[in-house]
């Protein structure tokens, strides 16, 4: 029978190039293995550690590796610990000292294994295994995902890690069932998110904030939007904006574009809101200079998923020396378009 391989008996340099080529996945599982095993991986730097960290709360319970192209799975969260949990490996995740792990396979119609750790509490876990992540990658959580809660104080809990762990967060969202609108409440208010908000949560008919959200972010997404009034549009300055289901009026995008003008919403670089009475060009460009372009002129624009568009007409606003343009989506059309070169 073959010895096995002693990986760490290796020098630096071909130590490192054996690190840099297994993955964050290898990587965070090697680090388990062992104290001296963690503490070299701990200090290895290299593209394995190329990761932008994101933490599921309810939507799968696992530590990711994710960005718009691809979602790696490093670690998965689950609460019922097996029947035969004696029989499984043990390792130690911060201060819990005897974590049962397996590898399974992560989905039922497919063939990918993770490593599956078992926890007698979910968030005790998630936040464990956050907390470890950012010490093995050197690195915050990027990400967090909001889903359904089990307990009655689980946002809360999630909401307290990352304000003590790491201050502030890149992006949010939030994909759950509404049930009384203090949770959304809560959420807007006491998570520190800086660069995406991304709202899935269909609050009460009339639901309104307590006090202002942060809606000073680079893109945000409000999926069911009819709560949205005037006064919280003006105070959005993004690069990219999305309103679906929105009560927004012809009215309400007149006073925008005009805000615009005069320099509000400096950030800017597309909104898009599906409204609910027909687009009114005459009334959104009211009391506005404007150039109308005719159908022969082309431009493209390059969205925030980096894909081109070709914007054909429409109508120009211009402030300073920067041109916006109020796209014409066709008559009757209940989406307003505006982007920005």
């Amino acid at each position: 029978m073959p010895h096995p391989f002693s990986l760490f008996s290796l020098p630096y340099l071909p130590l490192k190039q054996v690190l840099d080529n297994v993955g964050p996945e290898a990587l965070i599982i090697l680090s388990l293995c062992s104290l001296r095993s963690k503490s070299i991986v701990v200090s290895y730097r290299g593209p394995s550690k190329n990761v932008r960290l994101q933490l599921n709360f309810g939507l799968g319970d696992r530590l990711v590796d994710s960005d718009e192209l691809y979602t790696n799975v490093l670690l998965v969260v689950k609460k019922d610990i097996p029947t035969d949990h004696s029989t499984l490996e043990t390792v130690r995740i911060g201060s819990f000292g005897r974590v049962p792990v397996r590898m399974e396979l992560l989905y039922q119609d497919g063939d990918k294994q993770g490593l599956i750790t078992y926890w007698e509490d979910r968030i005790t876990g998630l936040t464990a295994i956050g907390d470890y992540a950012r010490e093995v990658f050197n690195r915050d959580i990027s990400e967090v995902m909001i889903g359904e809660k089990e307990t009655y104080n689980d946002h809360k809990r999630a909401a307290e890690w990352i304000s003590k762990s790491q201050k502030s967060i890149q992006a949010i969202h939030c994909d759950f069932t509404q049930q009384v609108d203090t949770n959304l409440d809560f959420l807007l208010g006491n998570f520190n998110y800086t660069h995406i908000l991304s709202l899935h949560v269909k609050p009460s008919e009339h639901y309104r904030p307590a006090k202002m959200p942060n809606f000073q972010v680079d893109n945000l997404h409000i999926l069911y939007s009819f709560w949205i009034k005037q006064d919280h549009l003006l105070t959005m300055n993004c690069n990219y904006i999305a309103l679906q289901d929105s009560k927004l009026t012809n009215q309400d995008l007149n006073v925008f574009v005009k805000h615009w003008i005069a320099g509000g919403c400096s950030q800017l670089k597309k909104l898009d809101v599906d409204v609910k009475e027909p687009i009114d060009i005459e009334v959104v460009l009211g009391g506005v200079e404007f150039t109308e372009r005719g159908d022969n002129v082309e431009r493209v624009f390059v969205n925030e998923d980096r894909i081109p568009y070709t914007i054909s007409g429409g109508f120009d606003v211009k402030r300073s020396n920067v041109t916006a343009t109020v796209v014409d989506v066709g008559q009757q059309s209940k989406i307003f378009w505006m982007i920005v070169w």
